[in-house]
């Protein structure tokens, strides 16, 4: 589905199985959880980091859980 704030995507497995987020919502999500890793040094499986978890698909708007894995090691753009 896609709307004027963008994409929406959903979350599959996980924590927050089924939630759906706009894309960018969630980008945001994930670069938050970045952040207070870099400063703060959370490891991934502090609940804080729990949008890290989630594996961003090659196509498609379904986000995989992949639990004690930090998916997103590189910042995002």
């Amino acid at each position: 589905m896609a709307t004027d704030r963008g994409p929406t995507i959903r979350l599959q497995g996980g924590p927050q199985d089924r939630w759906e987020y706009y894309e960018e919502d969630f980008l945001d999500c994930i670069r938050a959880a970045q952040a207070m890793s870099r400063m703060h040094g959370r490891p991934i499986d502090h609940p804080a980091a729990w949008p890290l978890t989630y594996e961003r698909p090659g196509s498609g708007l379904i986000w995989v859980w992949r639990p004690g894995q930090n998916c997103h090691p590189q910042p995002l753009a």
